[in-house]
């Protein structure tokens, strides 16, 4: 099976998630993400590095969404939509907002949210800080640590994002 390479590479995003999605497991076997791709295990490597740069790459769109909750870019019921996502996978969450991805995606998050935010206004580790802050709060609420709806942590989210901005990109006055 011949496929473009920009194709190839949404196929393989798209048999991960749906197979993480199916299976609930947050890392399937590069075996079956190509038997649902119909792609070759070399096609795959032409694109990835692995499976966890895959797994950073299917999050994007819901790292996305975060990135603009950061900038100030997303409506509430977004956010909601992509917290409760991420509670319904719960498991999957937490291994990828605590475990050893996390920065990676901390990182993948801060990206995004660097293209979102202009970067003259801003010090240079702001989107670092502002990604591990978001990921913090999402953490916490996905292991029960705190006790809240999704609609009030989208909220807290929104808001922190906002203060954060306004004390790093303001200039300073003593």
């Amino acid at each position: 099976m011949t496929h473009d390479l920009t194709g190839a590479r949404s196929l393989i995003i798209n048999a991960f998630s749906r197979l993480v999605l199916a299976k609930r497991r947050l890392k399937p076997r590069i075996t079956d993400v190509l038997a649902e791709a119909g792609v070759a295990r070399s096609t795959f490597y032409q694109h990835f590095e692995g499976r966890d740069s895959l797994l950073i790459e299917a999050m994007r769109g819901p790292l996305g969404v975060i990135a603009d909750a950061a900038a100030g870019k997303v409506d509430e019921e977004r956010l909601c939509a992509i917290l409760d996502h991420f509670r319904e996978n719960r498991r999957g969450a937490i291994e990828l907002l605590d475990g050893p991805l996390r920065a990676r995606v901390t990182r993948a998050l801060a990206e995004a949210i660097g293209v979102r935010l202009d970067e003259a206004t801003r010090e240079p580790s702001f989107d670092l800080h502002l990604a591990d802050m978001l990921i913090g709060f999402m953490r916490l609420w996905l292991t029960g640590e705190t006790r809240q709806t999704s609609r009030e942590l989208a909220r807290a989210m929104l808001r922190s994002a906002a203060a954060q901005r306004t004390a790093m990109i303001e200039p300073q006055t003593l």
